[in-house]
């Protein structure tokens, strides 16, 4: 057996998720509620009724790989060449980690309070990873300058997440560019993998900024399951500059061989008519609700700027033991949650808001009830 998997503790969330019970209240899982459209079904239905199911190219389909680059038309980022589609976004940042990083001699740093699969992905590759945790005092505010002190000499790619799991904070231009300016003097290459997941899903009055946008050595991972629902569908894609395609070609190439066919086609067709952002009100006016519920419910929190996960304060005599905290809060009030201390923040619990608006008001109302009530010795 690999030892290196020895020492990966298996999911904490899952865990909780295989412990709910059939009426459990579950603000755990970021699973969205929402329906997909039909619509890029049926197109890519009709497409493999006239060419079949084949295999595409190793990279994706040129037509949906252009696609994707002329949406986002970042700089250096914006042609086929730059972009690979993939098993998920999850796949994707396991192809930049494995590419870009020497277990010998590299490190990662990892901008916290993070997903909790940066870190595992570092330990499967034997590659050094570091935390560099946001003051939960400011909110968990982004903050290029205390990344920048967290830097070392063995530091090659930075990992930030931008609307942020679990968070919700988006990071602003200005402190993209202060991070940009001190990555880009280093005599050493930094590269940056920035995960935007959530970058459709965002409540401010323009799209965030992606650190692609003024840093060249960005590494952008990104997929559908979450702005469109489709989960299941498991389509992402990663773009890249030129000089690292090759290698992290070489690790998708011999690990999935190339993303589903009939996936890249619904993905094309999302792309092609402009539904990437189609739930994007639904989940605005949502966040109204919550952010009033949780006002009502006397409950702390930081007001998310983007996706659908919001993070509580833990009170009283909870706030010393998250992962205590989640279990007991299932057992007693049957509400799934996730203890901040799986993404590195103790004293917090995360929820997903995503569930309908009588279930989450119930849910935080019983999580104001737990944090009134003791610890059972």
């Amino acid at each position: 057996m690999n030892p290196l998997l020895a020492d990966i503790a298996p999911s904490i969330i899952r865990e909780l998720n295989g412990r709910k019970r059939p009426d459990s209240i579950d603000l755990g899982l970021g699973e969205p509620t929402l329906r997909p459209g039909l619509e890029p079904f049926e197109e890519a239905t009709r497409w493999v009724a006239e060419h079949g199911c084949p295999y595409s190219p190793n990279p994706g389909f040129s037509e949906l790989r252009s696609a994707i680059a002329r949406h986002y038309a970042y700089p250096g980022l914006d042609q086929a060449a730059n972009v690979c589609v993939t098993v998920g976004s999850q796949e994707a940042l396991f192809v930049a980690l494995k590419a870009l990083l020497d277990p010998a001699t590299d490190e990662a740093l990892i901008v916290g309070p993070s997903y909790p699969l940066y870190p595992k992905l570092c330990q499967m590759e034997g590659v050094r990873a570091r935390e560099v945790m946001l003051d939960p005092y400011q909110g968990f505010r982004p903050d290029a300058r205390q990344v920048i002190a967290a830097l070392t000499p063995e530091t090659r790619v930075v990992v930030l997440a931008s609307p942020s799991n679990p968070t919700g904070r988006v990071w602003p231009r200005e402190e993209l560019e202060i991070l940009a300016r001190a990555l880009s003097e280093r005599e050493a290459p930094v590269y940056v993998v920035s995960d935007e997941v959530y970058r459709e899903l965002y409540f401010g009055d323009a799209l965030p900024a992606s650190m692609a946008e003024v840093y060249p050595r960005t590494i952008v991972v990104n997929s559908l399951s979450k702005s469109n629902a489709l989960t299941g569908l498991r389509l992402g894609w990663f773009m890249a500059p030129a000089e690292v395609m090759p290698a992290l070609m070489k690790v998708h190439q011999f690990a999935v061989s190339c993303a589903s066919t009939f996936s890249q086609r619904v993905a094309l067709a999302i792309f092609q008519h402009g539904l990437l952002g189609e739930h994007r009100a639904h989940y605005a006016e949502q966040r109204e609700f919550l952010l009033d519920r949780l006002d009502r419910e006397g409950l702390g929190a930081v007001p998310p700027e983007g996706g659908f996960y919001a993070m509580i304060r833990l009170t009283g005599a909870w706030s010393g033991d998250s992962t205590k905290a989640a279990f007991a809060l299932l057992e007693r009030k049957n509400v799934v949650a996730v203890p901040g201390a799986a993404f590195g923040a103790e004293g917090w619990l995360r929820i997903s808001w995503v569930a309908p608006r009588e279930t989450l008001a119930t849910g935080l109302s019983r999580i104001r009830e737990f944090l009134a009530l003791a610890p059972k010795s």
